[in-house]
């Protein structure tokens, strides 16, 4: 599989800058490549997004599977239909698929499940808070775990042009091997900026995990920086954004480069 970082960050970027001239704002799209934002889909509104995860010889979150020799190169895709339940409560289904080097762990990898829903309304609190929660069943193959469990806690506050978020979730997942379940501690947190007004957003990021196996506590740390781009339309989808991310782990466990693009379509 011949996948370079730099060619796809390039073509992400330059597809950006094309769009770039007719953007305006649009609330609810994504600022990060792996932050949560304290938003969730208007009422009525349904999102259709499109994840491309590339991993380089590692491990990644929400990143492709390891191949069954050990560490490859790949991409995990997600499909994610999103729909606004009420102004504070949305749902979400992701379908992924994935496609590495090893042709084992191609192919489709299993669904999850994702609802999130807010605490308060925005601005009336500190910080915005949301509580999310996901659900995962994974195929043999693509992980070494049957389900996941995931709650998160979502805060976020919005200061003029800046954005600054933070997440903290707890996740366990159940071994299909019979060891029983391996928990898990996640976090990112995230700070971004208008540049020249809300279409455009330009950010940093810092995501990862500690986790407990075996009697031995794993700790992974991948930072980079996130472009976000946004425009509305007056037809049926009435909304268009696209997020790129990229860069590298900072610890042993968390070594491999990555990049990340969310397209998403609101209607």
């Amino acid at each position: 599989m011949r996948i370079t970082f730099i060619s796809f960050l390039t073509s992400v970027a330059a597809a950006l800058l094309v769009l770039l001239p007719a953007a305006s704002a649009r609330a609810d799209r994504r600022a990060y490549a792996t932050t949560y934002e304290a938003v969730t889909a208007p009422k009525g509104e349904l999102d259709v997004e499109l994840w491309s995860s590339y991993a380089k010889d590692g491990e990644l979150l929400d990143g492709p599977p390891g191949c069954s020799s050990g560490p490859c190169s790949g991409l995990r895709n997600m499909i994610e239909l999103e729909y606004g339940i009420t102004d504070r409560w949305d749902m979400a289904l992701y379908n992924m698929i994935d496609a590495t080097s090893d042709s084992a762990t191609t192919g489709y990898a299993g669904a999850k499940l994702e609802s999130r829903y807010r605490l308060a309304a925005p601005g009336t609190l500190a910080v915005d808070p949301i509580i999310y929660g996901e659900v995962q069943l994974l195929r043999a193959g693509h992980s070494d775990a049957a389900q996941k469990f995931e709650l998160k806690l979502i805060l976020a506050r919005d200061e003029g042009p800046w954005n600054v978020a933070f997440n903290l979730a707890a996740e366990a997942e159940h071994l299909r091997d019979g060891a029983g379940w391996i928990p898990e501690t996640e976090y990112a947190l995230g700070v971004s900026r208008e540049l020249g007004g809300p279409a455009l957003k330009l950010g940093v990021e810092a995501f990862g995990k500690a986790e407990r196996e075996d009697g031995k506590t794993s700790v992974f740390v991948w930072t980079g920086p996130a472009l976000s781009w946004a425009t509305r339309f007056d037809a049926a989808m009435h909304g268009l954004w696209a997020t790129v991310g990229a860069g590298r782990g900072l610890t042993s466990e968390s070594e491999t480069w990555y990049g990340r693009l969310i397209v998403g379509l609101q209607f």
